[in-house]
């Protein structure tokens, strides 16, 4: 798509090739307008204008205004018989309009949306389409029907219809052109560009095939405009043939009567034909001329005047058109008869044979004994507006009608002749159709020149009704005539339907409407391509920045990334360490072929593994597995524990040391002090005495304490060995209260146990050593936090699979605050209880420890004032 030369091009020339555009395209999209007029239902250049603006400035409004105006006058000479000062103002301010809707629009889209814009969200997309379609094309369209309406262009009726179809034409040129130039002309070229092929060119498709449908729906409508026309015109003609046939009748009627009888008063023919000029509109006479030789003049005119018309003579016209006496011929064809008479008068006399075409069409009649039409003459009964007419003549005979041309000439009695004129023959018959619906002409093509019957030559078409034009010739009366029907403006305006219109507007709509969801997937897309780059740079900085090794291999195990961190914990390279199979690296995760790690998933492990040197590294790694589309992939965390494990071995090796250094001279001080307090060496003196014991009780603190850290770190690095056995609850849970027993009376606090839920044998797999202490602990909380003269009840129950142990005191309960830490080292309640009850805070966590490691769970529940219940469950075995 090459748009640089035209983008690099200097703003005249810009401008300039803005108005050839502009007028070019709106010359194409006039082509699409339904007849008559020019509502045409996308009329693009609106749509070309707008975007020129938007992505070249307001400078180009100056090539909308020359475009519009070129476009507006090369309609006005065909509109206008020539260019005026009024077109060109007409023009103008229909260009005015133009250009203001494309300013108006591209200034509220520069203010509401931005631009330059890539268009990828909804919002932007809708605002931009919506004020340069629909709303800006209000401008355009109050305009242009405005300057068209104040012109006398269009009238008031008409106003509404134009405004509908010019908004609905700009606002839908707008939305499909206004994509286009922005694909080929807007920034960012890269985002537009893309969008040639997944917009531009199913928005160019689809209105393509829009615009076939409306070439197929027009033509179907020109086609049943045309039927319905030429029907019409079809039926008039045939109207007016019969009329022509049935008027031939009626002077054949006169033919007939004067066949039939040798002596025809005057009296008798007025009768005769006294209805004929009523019943046939168009018959203005009816005349019997009679043939007289020169011989048979004299007497023939003496015969007139004796029948009451003085000074009669049979005359003629002479140069001047004025009558005169008939010359010396050797027959004559005077008007004898005519009615009616008094509208006739004038022609008593008149030799039909005077004139040359008349005596041609008599001859004629003569020789073929058949009714003869004369060409069209103006007829001697009209002075004030002579009008075209014909006389049709029938030859009478003495007798029948002779076979032979010369026994026709000598038996030839004279003429019934009927006088039509033709205006008012085809307006009557006619009277049916509405008389602005079409144009009629009738010309007598008989001879070389036409000569015209009725009407004017049909005004020039336009284009489109050219094929409406109806024509047909036919004879009457041995003369051709041809018929030619038109439509007039009014039978067009009537009868032009929508429906081609409806339906490009409709089509067009929809792809518009195609044109911005295409607009709004590809943005989305576009959108989300940003985001996944900056979301992979992102995930790439944290890759490469974390401080663990990651390594990401697949279901063969053959790693395919790896950051770093990984390199400078293996000690390979960032290209040594892809394709190497992860089992060598870590022996842990070494897998027959297509063997999956997903026992190890979701759990922190403890391994070593080998580095580049062939040294052993201590590593706590992670497995996590994702999916990918037909495969998947393993990703493992490796973190360096070689620091950890050091400080561990040192811990354990002050535990030891502490076991065997701190524990035995504390046990010799406690003995010592037991051995004084007893009276080993006599009796003490009283303070002495109490000094003693205090000693003695602060040193079995001391030991409790150590004891406990001994433990709890010795289950914590799992130093203590848990020696599991089926082993009967019932005689523990005794021993427990017995144990205990002598610690709650100096409490002043009684121990009770309820057993009696439980079988006679409840077995379950536990450390028996290991549960006196836990029961010991839990119950030794309870006495120590018990009032004076309380209990507390020991008490067991099996609960599906699992017994349930617990131990509950009436004590004060357990603070809201502390609940969350109770089972944590070194957890107590507050400085006070510490001092008062004593104790290390480790017991309950060594109680947690002990339990889970027996496979089984610990809990509590507690009311603040009314006491606590510890209790654990351990699984039943298997009898």
């Amino acid at each position: 798509m090459q748009t640089a030369p035209f983008a690099a091009a200097p703003l005249p020339a810009k401008i300039l090739l803005l108005a050839l555009a502009y007028a070019v395209a709106g010359h194409l999209a006039l082509m699409l307008a339904i007849p008559p007029g020019f509502a045409s239902a996308i009329f693009p250049p609106v749509g070309i204008a707008l975007a020129a603006v938007l992505v070249w400035g307001y400078p180009m409004l100056a090539g909308v205004f020359l475009g519009s105006t070129l476009l507006n006058l090369s309609i006005g000479f065909v509109s206008f018989e020539h260019l005026s000062l009024e077109g060109l103002l007409i023009a103008m301010g229909i260009a005015l309009g133009t250009s203001l809707q494309s300013l108006v629009g591209s200034w509220l889209i520069r203010h509401f949306v931005g631009f330059p814009t890539s268009l990828t969200d909804e919002r932007s997309i809708f605002l931009l389409l919506f004020i340069g379609g629909p709303l800006a094309c209000l401008i355009s369209a109050s305009g242009g029907a405005g300057v068209l309406y104040l012109s006398q262009v269009i009238t008031a009726a008409q106003l509404p219809f134009s405004w509908w179809t010019w908004w609905v034409g700009d606002s839908i040129g707008v939305l499909i052109a206004t994509p286009l130039m922005l694909i080929l002309f807007a920034q960012p070229r890269a985002l537009w560009r893309s969008r040639a092929g997944s917009v531009g060119l199913p928005l160019l498709i689809s209105c393509s095939i829009m615009v076939l449908i409306f070439i197929r729906a027009s033509e179907a409508e020109q086609n049943n405009l045309r039927l319905r026309f030429h029907e019409q015109a079809k039926m008039m003609s045939t109207t007016l043939q019969f009329r022509f046939e049935l008027y031939g009748k009626a002077a054949q009627s006169i033919e007939r009567f004067f066949s039939s009888s040798s002596q025809v008063s005057r009296q008798d023919f007025a009768r005769f034909v006294a209805n004929l000029p009523s019943t046939y509109p168009g018959i203005t006479a009816v005349s019997w001329d009679p043939l007289i030789s020169a011989d048979q003049r004299a007497r023939y005119e003496a015969q007139m005047v004796a029948e009451g018309f003085p000074g009669f003579s049979i005359n003629e016209n002479n140069d001047s058109d004025e009558r005169v006496p008939a010359a010396q011929r050797e027959t004559y064809a005077p008007v004898t008869f005519v009615e009616p008479f008094a509208a006739n008068a004038k022609a008593l006399g008149f030799d039909v044979l005077s004139k040359p075409h008349r005596r041609q069409a008599l001859e004629k009649a003569r020789d073929s004994a058949r009714a003869v039409m004369t060409a069209p003459i103006t007829l001697i009964q009209d002075n004030a507006a002579p009008q075209p007419g014909v006389l049709l003549l029938y030859p009478v005979y003495k007798g029948d009608p002779p076979l032979s041309v010369g026994e026709r000439n000598r038996e030839l009695r004279g003429y019934a002749v009927a006088v039509i004129r033709i205006a008012d023959l085809i307006d009557n018959a006619l009277q049916a159709y509405p008389a602005d619906s079409f144009q009629l002409q009738l010309l007598d093509i008989t001879d070389a020149t036409p000569q015209p019957l009725y009407g004017q030559a049909n005004a020039s078409l336009p284009p489109y009704a050219a094929g409406l034009l109806w024509q047909e010739s036919f004879q009457v009366a041995g003369r051709m005539l041809q018929l030619s029907i038109s439509p007039t403006e009014a039978f067009l305006q009537r009868n032009h339907g929508l429906q081609p219109w409806a339906v490009l507007a409709g089509g067009l709509l929809l792809c518009s409407l195609l044109g911005g969801y295409l607009l709004t997937i590809t943005g989305r897309a576009d959108q989300i391509r940003h985001q996944v780059k900056q979301r992979t740079l992102e995930l790439s900085a944290i890759l490469e920045s974390a401080a663990e090794g990651i390594l990401i291999f697949d279901e063969q195990g053959r790693v395919e990334r790896a950051n770093p961190a990984s390199s400078r914990l293996f000690g390979y390279t960032a290209s040594a360490l892809l394709g190497r199979q992860i089992g060598g690296l870590i022996p842990m995760l070494h897998r027959q072929s297509g063997e999956p790690w997903d026992d190890m998933l979701g759990k922190p492990l403890e391994v070593t593994a080998n580095n580049a040197d062939a040294q052993q590294l201590e590593l706590e790694i992670s497995l996590s597995r994702y999916e990918l589309p037909g495969r998947q992939r393993y990703i493992c965390m490796a973190r360096d524990i070689s620091a950890r494990k050091q400080v561990e071995r040192l811990k354990s090796e002050f535990i030891s040391t502490v076991s065997h250094e701190l524990r035995t001279p504390l046990t010799s001080i406690k003995g010592s002090l037991g051995l004084l307090a007893a009276g080993a060496v006599g009796e003490l003196p009283e303070k002495v005495r109490a000094l003693v014991c205090i000693a003695q009780s602060n040193s079995e603190r001391l030991v409790s304490l150590v004891n406990d850290i001994l433990d709890i770190e010795k289950l914590e690095f799992s130093q203590t060995s848990i020696q599991l056995s089926s082993t009967d609850l019932r005689p523990l849970l005794n021993e427990a209260l017995l144990h205990n027993q002598g610690y709650a009376d100096s409490f002043e606090v009684h121990l009770s146990l309820d057993d009696q839920a439980l079988p006679e044998q409840v077995p379950v797999v536990i450390d028996s050593l290991r549960l006196q202490q836990v029961l010991s602990n839990l119950i030794s909380n309870a006495v120590k936090f018990s009032e004076p003269q309380n209990q507390v009840q020991i008490s067991a129950t099996i609960i599906a699979h699992e017994v349930r142990v617990q131990v509950h005191d009436y004590g004060p309960g357990i603070a809201e605050e502390f609940r969350e830490r109770i089972f944590q080292k070194f957890a107590q309640a507050d400085g006070s209880d510490s001092r008062r009850k004593g104790g290390t805070g480790l017991g309950l966590s060594i109680c947690k420890n002990l339990v889970e490691r027996m496979n089984g769970k610990i809990g509590y529940s507690s009311v603040l004032g009314e006491g606590s219940t510890f209790y654990f469950t351990l699984p039943l075995a298997e009898v």
